[in-house]
């Protein structure tokens, strides 16, 4: 059974940017429930197919070394071995009752966004959706899904179906009876779409809409990559900034630039000739300015944050990044592993943020995340539950070189606007870069490795979606009905 391991690991990334075959991500999914239902060696072959799937997803990584790649997918074959040993259990335990292990999906769903190290919620399976034909009338439940359930429990949808049907074919017998139970869940969903709507209304009539003039500037890199070094790089991509901004002709409400655009020698917040240079230029174009950079505190530390500048060339305020990236940003257990030498490419540990921030371009709120953080539900959703009417994701991308993760954190940014229906402003130094509307729509994006700017005028949104309101309910409502069952027929084991 381990082949079935192996392929469902094959289909699932070929489900994911670049290749984007979305429809695999359904036989990827049945083909690993099945496996694990009928193999013995159930950690073996979740650790095949998480080390085969995220081996492939996460190959953009392999331009900071191989060092960082193989540990990142040796953990996630370990977080999907551990899963399916839990799964098997459960699965023997209950009878092969689809709810309780429709609980265990749900369990591990939110364990992965928060742990280990704060959480890895990359490859997410609801995402592979948006590259599909999202505009047909036959996929008009995606939108209303991630509006209702947010990312993960569009995957937890999206899961179940594959699981039934593995449920229907290994237990032969009873086929009839998972269609009884499938039924049911859908009817759960269906009320609680139906309640959502009748409670909420969207209520799109009373809230006003005002649009934002915004320029992405992706002033890119002479040498992107963590091993690729080159004169004075930081200056360069700074310089390159300044020169496309200082093309820009005409007025724009704010004006972006990415994480690491500026820092260091180059610091608004510290050094005033780049505050003035940047004065200048919010001067000039009456504009706001969002920039991201990094800044040395003492030896050992660093801040990773977003400036916010106003239209007179203050700074005015400024977002630090809260969640940094292990063996990126800072290393775990550092004292236990200084003697690891590629760990030298990671000098400093970053000092953390305590919160989002919110920045006001002329009468709108508007919020940002930084690199990493952008993959995070959680992040985007409390700058939407703080009040922001757009979200802006400041990131860098120079380690992903040319593989599919460009695309895939784009992905993610889509279903993050869909479910909190926010627009979003997805700016990388090195690229891809994109507007995305509060519907998941791409309007307009950049190319890897482009110097360019990007113009677009967006829609800023008032809206709160249930997914807004209430988080990851779904799942949670599912782990406490499957909790229920399980203790039911354990307590009454089945003939």
């Amino acid at each position: 059974m381990f082949m079935n391991a192996i392929i469902a690991g094959l289909l699932y990334f070929l489900s994911f940017p670049p290749y984007d075959f979305w429809y695999l991500i359904f036989p990827a999914l049945y083909l690993f429930y099945y496996s694990l239902l009928s193999s013995k060696k159930s950690f073996l072959s979740g650790f095949i197919f998480g080390c085969v799937a995220y081996g492939v997803i996460l190959l953009g990584i392999q331009s900071i070394g191989l060092e960082a790649w193989i540990p990142l997918t040796f953990l996630m074959g370990l977080m999907y071995g551990v899963f399916s040993k839990l799964f098997s259990y459960l699965n023997v335990k209950s009878g092969n009752n689809f709810y309780v292990l429709l609980a265990a999906l749900a369990v591990f769903d939110l364990i992965r966004a928060y742990f280990p190290f704060g959480g890895f919620p990359w490859g997410f399976p609801s995402t592979v959706l948006l590259t599909g034909p999202i505009d047909s009338p036959l996929f008009f439940e995606v939108p209303l899904t991630f509006r209702n359930f947010g990312p993960t429990g569009s995957s937890l949808l999206l899961q179940s179906l594959p699981l039934v049907i593995a449920l229907g074919v290994f237990s032969k017998r009873k086929p009839k009876n998972y269609l009884k139970d499938y039924s049911i869940f859908l009817l759960i969903i269906f009320t609680i779409l139906i309640s959502n709507y009748v409670v909420n209304d969207y209520q799109q009539t009373q809230y006003e809409t005002s649009e934002l003039n915004i320029v992405i500037v992706q002033g890119n890199s002479p040498c992107p990559g963590a091993k690729n070094r080159c004169s004075n790089e930081r200056q360069k991509i700074y310089d390159s900034h300044l020169a496309q901004t200082q093309s820009l002709e005409g007025n724009f409400d704010l004006v972006v630039w990415p994480e690491s655009s500026t820092g260091f020698n180059n610091d608004p917040g510290v050094h005033s000739r780049v505050q003035n240079d940047i004065s200048t230029e919010a001067l000039r174009l009456d504009s706001y300015f969002l920039i991201g950079g990094d800044r040395p505190v003492q030896k050992e530390y660093f801040e990773n944050y977003g400036i916010f500048i106003n239209r007179e060339g203050e700074v005015v305020d400024q977002y630090l990044k809260q969640h940094p990236v292990p063996f990126g940003e800072y290393i775990p257990f550092r004292k236990y592993l200084d003697w690891i030498p590629p760990l030298a490419l990671v000098p400093r540990d970053m000092i953390r943020g305590d919160g989002q921030k919110i920045f006001m371009v002329n009468d709108t709120k508007i919020s940002t995340v930084i690199s990493f953080e952008g993959s995070f539900q959680r992040y985007i959703r409390n700058s939407v539950l703080d009040g922001a009417e757009l979200v802006v994701i400041l990131t860098n991308q120079a380690s992903y070189g040319e593989s599919g993760m460009s695309d895939q954190f784009i992905l993610m940014s889509r279903a993050n606007a869909i479910s909190n229906e926010r627009p979003i402003v997805h700016a990388a130094i090195t690229g891809k870069s994109a507007f995305i509307d509060h519907n998941g729509k791409v309007i307009s994006k950049t190319e890897l490795f482009e110097t360019t700017t990007l113009n677009e005028k967006l829609e800023v949104r008032q809206t709160e979606t249930p997914y807004s309101k209430y988080g990851n309910y779904l799942n949670y409502i599912f782990i406490i009905f499957g909790a229920l069952t399980f203790v039911r027929r354990f307590i009454r084991p089945v003939d």
